[in-house]
């Protein structure tokens, strides 16, 4: 079919070894045409706030959402996680949930049944890091939780696929979208987080969904200093080719005629990059990993990071591993992390 064509040797715009950083430059200039991203225009503000709010069976942390102005007529509900007696200033982990009920999950909250299942596996990865010393803020992402679609007369049955189209007629892409979300809360959090942040140390965490957002959200802003990608890597064909796209999150006009998710975690280079999946995931499995991995190793050598890039191999199929996750972030995203 056509998308045969589209191998990782066809890409047009192939990685310039000679000059990573300045293919870097014209690359990202590139994908944000694609994607439609565009820095701020204007300071997020907060708009409104919720909490703070005590999370149970988690002593001395609490969590406030404040609902932050991005664009016109767009709040993005941000919960920070703070813990009694923290030492500022704090790095940041940014969360980013996948295609479940919400980010309500990151601090371990249950809200319906299958909730139960996913926190009983870790799925509460940003109250986790607020235990390691960590500021969390959790983004909730277009079309879950909070931010779930419910005016549309004629609402389609994925969760997402509206805002996709509604977002190409006017020149965006949901995958830019969520990409401008992830860039406002930084710009929010440098210029007026609640609690004083070490602006070196602003990592992102995102799990399928959310992992493939944190992975172009990490190509664009720079200031993103290292992403963990869970169950969320794999060349973009195979995806099309072998899942489809029914949520719209790929609709992406011309991505390969210029890219593959390779070229994309390329743009992350140097900063350190974990993608990591289950080795029976039924939607990422660990074999595609390798061949992004792979894909993007010469980039990452070119600048003396090798070291920095890595696919991790879990044990079961397409889930949170908090074990697993924490074990590569404390050795490659962050190494110098409080673990007591």
């Amino acid at each position: 079919g056509l998308l045969a064509e589209a191998d990782g040797s066809s890409r047009s715009m192939a990685i310039n070894l000679s000059d990573v950083t300045g293919w870097q430059v014209a690359a990202r200039k590139r994908l944000a045409q694609i994607t439609g991203y565009q820095s701020t225009s204007t300071d997020p503000y907060v708009v409104a706030t919720r909490g703070p709010a005590s999370i149970p069976g988690a002593p001395g942390v609490e969590r406030t959402t404040y609902y932050l102005r991005v664009r016109a007529e767009t709040d993005v509900p941000v919960t920070i996680l703070s813990q009694t007696g923290d030492t500022y200033p704090l790095p940041v982990f940014m969360h980013l949930a996948g295609s479940t009920s919400g980010v309500h999950l990151g601090w371990g909250e249950a809200r319906i049944p299958i909730d139960h299942q996913r926190l009983s596996i870790g799925a509460d990865m940003a109250l986790q890091a607020v235990n390691r010393g960590y500021l969390a803020v959790c983004i909730e992402q277009i079309g879950f939780g909070e931010r779930l679609e419910r005016d549309l007369p004629k609402p389609s049955s994925d969760r997402t696929i509206d805002t996709a189209i509604h977002a190409a007629l006017l020149g965006k892409t949901l995958m830019g979208l969520k990409a401008m979300d992830v860039s406002a809360v930084i710009d929010w959090l440098v210029a007026s987080a609640p609690s004083p942040i070490d602006v070196d140390r602003l990592y992102l965490f995102g799990h399928s969904s959310g992992g493939t957002a944190a992975i172009f959200a990490t190509a664009l802003d720079e200031r993103i200093a290292g992403v963990l990608a869970s169950g969320c890597v794999r060349r973009l064909s195979e995806i099309v080719s072998t899942r489809g796209n029914s949520n719209g999150e790929y609709l992406l006009p011309g991505f390969l005629d210029a890219f593959e998710i390779d070229d994309v975690v390329a743009l992350a280079a140097p900063r350190p990059f974990v993608a990591l999946s289950g080795q029976n995931d039924h939607i990422f499995p660990h074999n595609g990993v390798v061949r992004v991995v792979e894909g993007a190793k010469s980039a990452y050598a070119a600048l003396n990071a090798a070291d920095r890039l890595r696919a991790i191999r879990a044990p079961a199929g397409h889930q949170y591993y908090a074990e697993e996750s924490w074990a590569a972030w404390q050795e490659t995203i962050d190494p110098v992390m409080d673990t007591d």
